[in-house]
């Protein structure tokens, strides 16, 4: 019998874990296929005249043991110079690493996490801005008294008045931190990222990427910060995620994780095919039977048979490169 295949279009953080997971766990081969020609995602490192460069700060944070260990598994922590183990916290409980666990292979001591403190910033005004956004002295000094007092009025009045209901990402943000402070942080910024308008993206995605942040909260947590004396560990459950202030990073950029991946996977002997962006993808009955595409540097079409299709690519594209399409409804929500 042949050896089943799985293709998995994108070499992205979920791209490459379900490659290795396959070889891990299962007899299937998998053929990941990537556009671009490097691995990572938006969560790639890139180089540039021997300087690294972080497409996005990607903070390695979950309140999921399984993921935490699976990444720990491909980098390990780095022990602290100055205790046998290291303690980190999360998910209400705490665990500390033997050193046994801790430490790479010494033949490859650069392959390893740092446990680092978060520090965000926005240039605004000609000047620096922590964020998440601190209500301190600094901050009032660097907006201004003018600034300030619109900010205060703009929340002021939301909380008299908010949008109800929220109608989208516009909405979400304006009732949470005022319309001004929502123009002066939030917009442009957004909108810049994520290359769609804040009164065309849902509120239910700002809930799930700012979850309970707010200036309330924000205010809360810079009280707390003065009087009671912050969990030193990586995982804090209690602690918004917008608010985590410690977390693992790759000593080189967290493209240093999925390159690692990239290396077991094709060790294992999985496939990944740079240059290989997917268009269409041929259904029966239900189900994916293959991939066919173009091959970036020489423009030639592709297409290749699978037993299992895995896909990371926009639903947008992955619904209308299908064929047979899906049901109307299907494609316009897509769409």
């Amino acid at each position: 019998m042949p050896e089943p295949t799985a293709l998995i279009i994108g070499a992205g953080p979920a791209g490459l874990t379900a490659a290795l997971e396959l070889l891990r766990r299962t007899g299937i081969k998998p053929i990941v296929l990537e556009a671009s020609a490097d691995v990572g995602g938006i969560a790639k490192t890139v180089v540039h005249h021997g300087n690294r460069m972080d497409i996005g700060g990607h903070r390695f944070f979950s309140k999921s043991d399984w993921v935490m260990q699976w990444w720990q598994d491909i980098l390990p922590i780095e022990p602290a110079e100055d205790a046998a183990a290291v303690e980190i916290a999360y998910q209400n409980q705490r665990r500390t690493l033997a050193p046994s666990h801790t430490v790479p292979d010494p033949a490859s001591p650069e392959q390893r996490m740092l446990i680092r403190s978060r520090l965000s910033r926005i240039y605004f005004l000609r000047q620096f801005f922590d964020y998440p956004i601190k209500l301190n002295l600094q901050t009032m000094r660097k907006l201004g008294i003018v600034r300030l007092v619109k900010i205060a009025a703009s929340y002021g009045y939301v909380c008299l008045f908010p949008r109800k209901p929220e109608r989208n990402l516009e909405d979400f943000i304006v009732n949470r931190f005022g319309r001004t402070l929502y123009l002066t942080f939030f917009k442009d910024y957004t909108e810049k990222v994520w290359g769609v308008p804040c009164d065309k993206i849902s509120p239910q995605w700002g809930a799930q990427r700012i979850k309970g942040l707010s200036v309330g909260r924000a205010l809360l947590h810079a009280a707390k910060k003065v009087w009671v004396a912050g969990a030193d560990g990586v995982r804090q459950k209690e602690t918004q995620t917008s608010l985590i202030e410690r977390f693992l990073y790759p000593k080189f950029g967290p493209g240093q994780m999925w390159q690692e991946v990239a290396n077991r996977v094709t060790a294992g002997g999985g496939e990944i095919r740079f240059g290989h962006r997917v268009t269409g993808i041929a259904m029966e009955s239900g189900r994916a039977v293959s991939v066919g595409g173009v091959q970036q540097d020489s423009g030639a079409p592709f297409c290749l048979p699978c037993d299992y299709l895995l896909s990371t690519m926009p639903v947008r594209d992955l619904i209308g490169g299908m064929t047979p399409a899906p049901a109307q409804a299907v494609v316009r929500v897509a769409k």
